[in-house]
């Protein structure tokens, strides 16, 4: 439900994509902080560290394309 904004305005709602570009971002620390207090394998922690990675691609593409909207908003 979160991502509905950025499909209906995607201008207005560039938010959401930052936002989860941070949290993709925020996975790779909390899987090293937390992954050896939990007792997690190291390459189970890199498995998790790969879902920030991995998920982070489209959102930026994403942003390529806001960005592309933006610019041709400003020049209308």
């Amino acid at each position: 439900m979160a991502f509905w904004g950025p499909i209906q305005d995607p201008v207005r709602n560039v938010w959401v994509i930052r936002w989860a570009v941070i949290a993709c971002a925020g996975i790779i620390p909390l899987a090293l902080i937390c992954g050896p207090l939990r007792g997690i394998p190291l390459y189970w922690r890199f498995i998790d560290m790969s879902f920030g990675v991995i998920g982070v691609i489209p959102l930026l593409i994403v942003l390529r394309g806001i960005r592309a909207i933006e610019m041709r908003a400003a020049a209308a």
